[in-house]
């Protein structure tokens, strides 16, 4: 995979926010979040620590990390690695990430993450997003899962505007962020 790709989006200012996605991810949904912070696009890194390294060579010690697909997993990596580096983190229709059976290391790892985590899903996106989605629930104490209506694996591609208020609003509040306790599905 070699040396990230780095897009920094000119028109964002403030807050970071590093977005870890495969190659052509860039969707509307970037532009509304670049109305309220910096985002920095990023093809598919090698490891955590190649992201790690780049952010911090752009003058970033701290910044809100987003990874779609695969990239969750290396945004989760990330998060582990560099906990006082990562203010809040996004899973956009995370690639499955479920510890193997009896992998306990994996799961107590997860589940000293104190990082705020936002896990968004579509309900389109089938069963294993979902099973992918209610596991990183259950493992992470500090996370919130969203079902986004209407869309599938690319939230963010399929309902921009949904994607975008709903991780501004994360972003924003962090632990304060409370979807409704009935029911996780949002923008019907």
């Amino acid at each position: 995979m070699g040396s990230p790709t780095w897009h920094e989006d000119d028109a964002g200012e403030g807050q970071a926010l590093v977005h870890l996605h495969d190659a052509g991810a860039r969707t509307p949904a970037h532009d509304l979040l670049a109305r309220e912070r910096r985002v920095i696009e990023v093809e598919m890194p090698q490891t955590a620590a190649t992201m790690l390294g780049a952010v911090s060579g752009l003058g970033i010690e701290q910044f809100d990390l987003m990874g779609t697909s695969s990239g969750g997993t290396i945004a989760l990596t990330a998060a582990l690695t560099a906990p006082d580096r990562v203010r809040a983190l996004v899973l956009e229709s995370p690639a499955a990430t479920r510890a193997p059976a009896g992998d306990l290391e994996l799961e107590g790892a997860l589940s000293s993450l104190m990082v705020p985590v936002l896990v968004v899903i579509g309900t389109e996106a089938g069963p294993i997003a979902a099973e992918t989605g209610r596991t990183l629930k259950q493992l992470l104490p500090n996370c919130q899962l969203l079902y986004v209506y209407d869309a599938g694996d690319a939230v963010a591609a399929d309902r921009p505007e949904a994607f975008a208020e709903a991780v501004s609003d994360f972003l924003e509040r962090h632990e304060q962020y409370v979807v409704s306790r009935r029911s996780s599905v949002l923008f019907p």
